[in-house]
């Protein structure tokens, strides 16, 4: 393992001997010099590993999960370049944590090794939020193409890959280009309170289209590019070794940032480069271990961190504005795979009550009330949604309810025009109550804010305070 060499280069910078010591020193102290180095080099060898894993499992955290969210709805299924339309969200869904029950979810990924994709967004109702978001394998959002940044006349962009250079082509609004030759979507029509709204949102998919750019400028497309032999996804290999292997194969897709030359560095020094396996035969029993030890400190530090207040607004950016902030950016991942950017959307995560507990139903009975003098100021509209933990997903319960928003047709208002949500594992004895059904164990709420206005973006505007009954 080359990370034994620097561990050399830092001993002898640590060891010196003078002459006199030197001279002095007798056979029996030299070997146990020599066994006192040798253990030294070992301690500070493992130290090493396990620090340099734990940094690059930070990461490429996102790297391997945006490719297990784009093996399931892509190379699985449908393929590079097709539209996965989602209807409303269940419990049953477990490709993205902590989804959303306001816009139902279209997916798509697209391989841009070959030549570049065009999108076209239909026009539509000038109330209604939209947005197709569009991520790289980093996790980096590229770009939101909607109601927000174009407004709902249509737009038609194309989506290029990392190298790719050229005059955009006519009619062609604007280009999306990240760092990776896979980018992925998540498209958000929002869904109106209307109870036959459902349909005018599949209506509204069904003209999303994806086109390569020589179908589009309907000439000749392009040789091939390479097929790949994308390994199989397995749930769970983001805890074990064979992480790396997937490391390893996502890294030749992707083009270097001069921002990660360390990080890229430290891989190296792990036997870790793109487009090589991962020679997991030529390290020691105890370098596995201790690469394996930085893997679990990386997940329990992400783990600690999703058990604080968090503020997304700060996980979901641009690289311009994330830059090598490792850590934020798996963060953003591990609590909410696609989550936008601010302008978008803000959220308000709540994983304590008013006493500075973790939210946990079967301790506790909550309310959560907005005042009707301060409710989230939006343009479009507002959401509560519930997850249960550490699983953050949505909470499975006999009214199939999980989430309320300012569009709910049966939403209970107070006489003085506040909204009181009641939250409890059990259905409360008094039926007009706003319920938001909790899990029977620990929980975590999340106020979405759609086209947030100065207030949110400021900072002015505060979520309140899930309050503890008990």
């Amino acid at each position: 393992m080359k990370i034994k060499w620097l561990t050399a280069s830092i001993l002898l910078g640590m060891i010196s001997f003078s002459p006199s010591s030197f001279a002095t020193t007798t056979s029996q102290g030299v070997s146990s010099s020599a066994q006192s180095i040798e253990q030294l080099s070992n301690q500070l060898q493992n130290q090493l590993t396990a620090q340099f894993a734990k940094e690059a499992y930070t990461f490429t955290f996102p790297l391997v999960m945006n490719y297990r969210t784009m093996y399931m709805q892509a190379i699985k299924t449908g393929g590079m370049g097709q539209w996965l339309h989602l209807g409303l969200a269940t419990p049953e869904d477990k490709d993205i944590v902590t989804p959303n029950l306001d816009t139902p979810y279209s997916y798509a990924w697209v391989d841009l090794r070959t030549e570049p994709w065009v999108l076209t967004i239909p026009k539509i109702e000038k109330d209604r939020f939209f947005t197709s978001q569009w991520d790289d394998m980093w996790g980096f959002v590229l770009d939101n193409v909607g109601s927000v940044n174009d407004g709902n006349d249509g737009e038609v962009v194309m989506l290029a890959g990392p190298n790719w250079q050229g005059d955009t082509p006519p009619n062609i609004d604007r280009v999306i280009q990240g760092e990776s030759e896979f980018l992925g979507t998540l498209t958000r029509v929002q869904l109106m309170g209307e109870d036959n709204d459902i349909d005018r949102v599949k209506e509204i998919k069904d003209k999303l289209k994806l086109q390569p750019l020589s179908q589009y400028l309907n000439k000749e497309a392009p040789q091939d590019a390479p097929k790949i032999e994308y390994p199989e996804w397995k749930e769970g290999i983001e805890n074990t070794e064979q992480y790396w292997n997937y490391v390893a194969f996502i890294l030749q897709y992707v083009k270097p940032n001069s921002l990660d030359k360390d990080i890229y560095a430290k891989l190296e020094l792990l036997g870790i480069e793109p487009g090589k396996p991962w020679q997991k035969e030529s390290l020691s029993n105890e370098q596995l271990n201790a690469m394996q030890k930085g893997l679990l400190l990386a997940r329990l530090q992400m783990k600690e961190i999703s058990n604080e207040p968090i503020e997304p607004s700060k996980l979901f950016q641009t690289r311009e504005n994330l830059k090598d902030d490792y850590i934020s950016r798996a963060m953003g991942v591990y609590v909410g795979i696609f989550g936008n950017t601010k302008d978008q959307a803000v959220y308000f995560t709540i994983a304590e009550d008013n006493k500075g507990n973790l939210l946990d139903a079967t301790k506790n009975e909550y309310e959560l009330t907005l005042p009707a003098n301060n409710m989230p100021p939006v343009k479009y509209f507002w959401s509560f949604t519930m997850y249960k933990l550490p699983e953050r997903l949505l909470v499975e319960n006999p009214d199939n309810r999980y989430s309320f928003n300012n569009d709910t047709p049966d939403l209970i208002e107070n006489d003085d025009g506040s909204i009181t949500f009641h939250i409890s594992s059990k259905k409360p004895e008094n039926k007009k109550t706003n319920w938001l059904p909790a899990p029977e164990g620990p929980f975590w709420t999340v106020i979405r804010t759609y086209g947030p206005d100065e207030d949110i973006l400021n900072g002015f505007w505060k979520a309140p305070s899930v309050n503890s009954l008990q």
